[in-house]
């Protein structure tokens, strides 16, 4: 379902970041306080942390990003993958549907 332009709507963003060494505790605290941030997650190995981010529109979203990118602690960022938010609702839906029609 495509909005009408002009239209916000929110996007889901994952994306993975890594952080100089011995920073990771400092890092951790400072991506939780965002609000835009939905969900922290620690990882071992390349990266340090996984992020689950929200934002009105891929604009504001890479925005967002753009901002953790130039945070002095940042080392890199990870690949990055968008949905609509709403396009969660529509998979609810169609569960629903299905368990219906299964009865």
């Amino acid at each position: 379902m495509l909005l009408p332009v002009g239209e916000k709507y929110m996007v889901i963003g994952l994306t993975m970041i890594k952080v100089r060494p011995g920073y990771e505790r400092s890092a951790y605290s400072d991506l939780q306080k965002r609000p835009e941030v939905r969900d922290v997650y620690r990882l071992f190995g390349e990266y340090n942390f996984f992020l689950v981010m929200q934002a009105e529109g891929k604009g504001k979203f890479n925005q967002i990003l753009k901002e953790i990118k130039d945070e002095e602690l940042v080392i890199k960022t990870g690949p990055v993958m968008l949905t609509k938010d709403n396009d969660f609702a529509n998979v609810a839906a169609a569960k629903t549907e299905h368990a219906v029609a299964i009865g």
